[in-house]
């Protein structure tokens, strides 16, 4: 319709464009940001976080598909309800003493065995591992790989991992560009069909109220010299992408700090070296005289795996663990063990100069190994870590045979106590070749 002919409407439409410019463009831009958060996948990250707590609490003893020392987990969300579940996981023991018939009834068929509670867990943590346990259900089992066989080359594929931080880091810096650009478009658009409008009714100009974007902030605008505005804005992103790079670069870049990986097979280091006490150098042999601390063979696992029968019931369970180890002593095959700790080629580790020379615990570096069912990374290893251990550890001149001499030279110097670092141990050269 030509703007001529109905001239109330035309009037009624040009004054509501001057009246809310502001109000039209935030709505699109709520709509637009409703839609995006809608989008994200907020359950990825929840399964993710299921996944980790799951493999780091609960694999010893449950499964998903298979009854291990404990009940299979398939589907249990449709045998028990969340609540139920919540405070079981949380505390069994309490549940069964309350004499919960469900709960009885489960420690009866388990062979009376005590499930560890887990108080420490949120309502949320048990959420996700709950998540975590209905996505792995809905999965087809995985066939055991066979001697020789890498796991998932037999039977159904191993299933894939659930996205992780990552992926929603990523997904939400996409989502947050295309709403600066829908924004930076919007306020383009509004601004053009303004000035249009004004054109042909000039005489609502003057119908316009006076605000301070309208009379400061939009002159300011104008008036700004398009290079020296490109140069400041141009400044200022790389120093906000500079800062963030070199802080990402810093701690996150060769830092596998809470690395966490699934083994081949569930060795527990807080059976061997926490309840039974078993002396880390005993399956370790070469710490004390070698650069590297080695991995023991299966045969040092047989030394005490041959008087424990995998085929033997424990509670009444197969223990599919200790057959696997005895599986591969009798193929010959080797553990294909997942190595945690990793130095870059360029630094220079020996572990007898320090466990040896420097009487170094295990846990300085690598945390309270003994209370681990899987072995992760606590320490971030990185120079500034190894350093400060350097300037504050102190070196044990008087108890020590390897420093006999250093000791005779302090006592002439009148001199009681000195650290790694006074020995050399921030020499560039130490550490790197």
């Amino acid at each position: 319709m030509p703007l001529g002919i109905d001239s109330k409407m035309n009037n009624r439409f040009s004054s509501a464009m001057l009246k809310k410019p502001v109000q039209s463009l935030w709505r699109s831009v709520l709509a637009l940001g409703v839609l995006a958060t809608s989008l994200m996948p907020l359950q990825a990250q929840d399964v993710a976080n299921g996944k980790s707590l799951f493999e780091s609490n609960c694999t010893s003893c449950h499964a998903i598909q298979e009854k291990t020392i404990g009940p299979a987990l398939k589907n249990v969300d449709q045998r028990h309800d969340e609540a139920w579940l919540i405070k079981w996981i949380r505390n069994s023991t309490a549940m069964i003493k309350s004499g919960d018939p469900a709960a009885v009834k489960l420690f009866n068929d388990n062979n009376k065995v005590a499930m560890s509670t887990f108080e420490n867990f949120s309502d949320k943590d048990i959420k996700d591992i709950l998540a975590y346990v209905k996505e792995e259900s809905s999965k087809a089992p995985v066939v055991s790989a066979g001697p020789g066989e890498a796991p998932g080359t037999s039977g159904s594929p191993a299933p894939a991992p659930a996205a992780g931080s990552n992926m929603n880091t990523t997904v939400l810096a996409v989502l947050a560009v295309i709403l600066i650009l829908a924004s930076i478009l919007l306020i383009r658009i509004n601004s053009f069909l303004k000035e249009l409008i004004l054109k042909k009714f000039p005489e609502r100009r003057e119908e316009e109220k006076e605000t301070w974007y309208n009379s400061k902030f939009t002159p300011w605008v104008r008036g700004l010299n398009p290079t020296i505005a490109g140069l400041v804005i141009t400044t200022v992103f790389m120093l906000m992408f500079g800062g963030w790079f070199f802080v990402y670069a810093n701690t996150e870049i060769g830092v596998q700090q809470g690395y966490a990986p699934t083994q081949p097979i569930n060795f527990s280091h807080k059976i061997h070296a926490g309840d039974h006490e078993i002396d880390c150098k005993y399956c370790h042999s070469s710490v004390e005289v070698s650069k590297q601390a080695s991995v023991p063979a299966v045969s040092t696992c047989m030394n005490c795996h041959s008087y424990i029968d995998a085929s033997k019931k424990y509670n009444g369970q197969v223990s599919p663990e200790i057959q696997k180890i005895r599986t591969a002593y009798e193929t010959n095959t080797p553990v294909k063990w997942i190595r945690i700790h990793n130095l870059p080629d360029l630094a220079y580790f020996n572990h007898s100069q320090h466990v040896s020379v420097g009487k170094v615990e295990c846990q300085t570096c690598h945390g309270p190994i003994e209370t681990m069912d899987k072995v992760e990374q606590v320490a971030s290893l990185q120079m500034g870590w190894c350093v400060n251990c350097h300037r504050e550890s102190k070196v044990d001149v008087e108890n020590n045979d390897y420093y006999e001499q250093l000791h005779a030279d302090l006592e002439k110097r009148g001199k009681r106590s000195i650290t790694v670092a006074h020995n050399g141990g921030l020499d560039c050269g130490k550490c790197h070749y």
